[in-house]
């Protein structure tokens, strides 16, 4: 059954959703305005769904998680058509263990990610849920992002990505990259990315979202983009992507490598 939307309505003011869809955020320490920047998008998403919010918790620091735990309290948990999973890791085990066990925790099979720190489209559930259910050969679609920097409180452009609508695995071949899909975008199919192995537990590179993205373009042969930017992307200092920027660029080319070459 396809997702049909009353304008302007939002997931929580309707009586029973028509589908429920898991969205899975990791979260180590994030600041508390991001935190709220990012779960009111969540309240502000418009359709006919409910959404279960797998938060997954990596061992932030007593203050930061208490900080959490309020927020998704008093913010989302009295939502109609909502419902909360929160765990918290006893050791800081990395953002792919997160993702590998949060997903186990995931009860749908239509699955959002999203980062802590980023906001979605008030559209941007409903959009990729309509995509993902009127195209058979999806399993896995992502957005363009508009990437921003926060300064005095005011919100500033600094790039916005223009991925390809669709990528096959054949056109992947000829012209590798390591940049094809915005990772706080995807919305997948659940059984598809345990088929491919789900994210792999132990990780330690920030780019589990590349080595995952490059396993379900190998297996299914094709993956999309929504043109439309739906995500705000947080551009900050100390994000984990901008450490030992040229080690995990050697890493990344033979990641790609290998997954080109073999069979």
């Amino acid at each position: 059954m396809f997702c049909e939307t009353v304008k302007d309505k939002y997931f929580w003011e309707n009586d029973v959703p028509l589908i429920w869809v898991s969205m899975l955020i990791p979260c180590y320490n994030t600041k508390e305005n991001h935190i709220v920047s990012c779960i009111n998008s969540i309240k502000e998403q418009i359709g006919d769904f409910g959404i279960e919010l797998v938060w997954i918790n990596d061992c932030s620091s007593e203050e930061n998680s208490q900080i959490q735990i309020k927020l998704l309290d008093t913010i989302l948990k009295p939502l109609n058509n909502f419902k909360l999973v929160y765990q918290k890791t006893k050791i800081n085990r990395g953002i792919s263990f997160c993702l590998h066990q949060g997903l186990h925790l995931c009860s749908h099979e239509i699955v959002f990610r999203m980062d802590s720190d980023d906001i979605m489209m008030k559209n941007r559930v409903q959009k990729q849920l309509h995509f993902i259910q009127s195209n058979p050969s999806c399993v896995l679609c992502g957005t363009n992002i508009i990437v921003f920097q926060e300064i005095n409180n005011t919100r500033k452009t600094i790039h916005r990505t223009r991925h390809k609508n669709i990528l096959t695995w054949e056109d992947y071949k000829k012209n590798p990259t390591d940049w094809f899909l915005n990772h706080p975008t995807l919305c997948f199919k659940k059984d598809a990315i345990l088929g491919v192995g789900n994210y792999r537990k132990n990780f330690k590179v920030p780019f589990e979202d590349l080595e995952l993205e490059l396993r379900v373009l190998k297996k299914h042969g094709i993956v999309y983009n929504i043109e439309e930017p739906l995500v705000l992307y947080r551009d900050h200092h100390g994000q984990i992507t901008k450490t030992n920027s040229s080690l995990n660029e050697r890493l990344k080319n033979m990641l790609i490598k290998h997954a080109v070459s073999s069979p």
